[in-house]
């Protein structure tokens, strides 16, 4: 695995090593901040799920600020904090926040009304593909204080499941994209008037 894109183009980073953990192929994740482009620079993006980190260490390089990712295995948040480190990524909440706890968990914190990002977030999901709880966690993700207008929701999912964002009220379907058994699925948040 490497950084495709951005200011830290070309730099390893270190893989989960324990099976279980599907990170994000390097042309899938190529793909995805392609499709993203500008969007991204200078806002927050949030990598739920993150695995190796290896997305919200990508879109660090492309310029967005800060990222959080959320993991809820202790073991895999070591991996994490191991490629922070080696592309030289301050663990800070100005630059990189990690957290280590389960999605849904981490969002109900997060319940609506407190404290949002200064900016509308980049907010990426990527749980496992067999996990059949994506419409719960993507209810959990609505009553957040991500839930912003103009926030960006973008779900790697397996190929086979069509609409993934469908549980979502005011979200307008932006683009989604194949990619053999992966796609990516992006939505934009909605203001209430809309």
């Amino acid at each position: 695995m490497r950084i495709v894109g951005g200011e830290l183009r070309g730099r390893k980073l270190v893989g989960v090593p324990r099976h279980g953990v599907r990170p994000t192929s390097d042309p899938v994740r190529e793909a995805l901040f392609n499709l993203l482009g500008e969007q991204v620079r200078e806002r927050p993006f949030v990598d739920l799920f993150a695995g190796t980190g290896a997305v919200a260490c990508e879109a660090f390089s492309r310029g967005a600020r800060p990222i959080e990712l959320v993991e809820s295995d202790p073991r895999v948040i070591v991996t994490i904090e191991r490629n922070l480190g080696r592309l030289g990524i301050e663990i800070a909440p100005h630059a990189a926040v990690v957290h280590c706890a389960e999605v849904g968990a981490w969002l109900r914190e997060r319940a609506a009304g407190s404290k949002p990002f200064g900016a509308p977030a980049v907010i990426f999901l990527d749980p496992p593909y067999t996990d059949r709880r994506l419409a719960r966690w993507l209810t959990e993700l609505e009553r957040s204080a991500l839930w912003v207008p103009d926030a960006l929701v973008v779900v790697e999912h397996a190929a086979r499941v069509s609409g993934p964002l469908e549980p979502l009220k005011r979200v307008e379907l932006v683009w989604s994209r194949r990619y053999g058994d992966s796609a990516l699925t992006a939505g934009r948040v909605l203001g209430p008037e809309s």
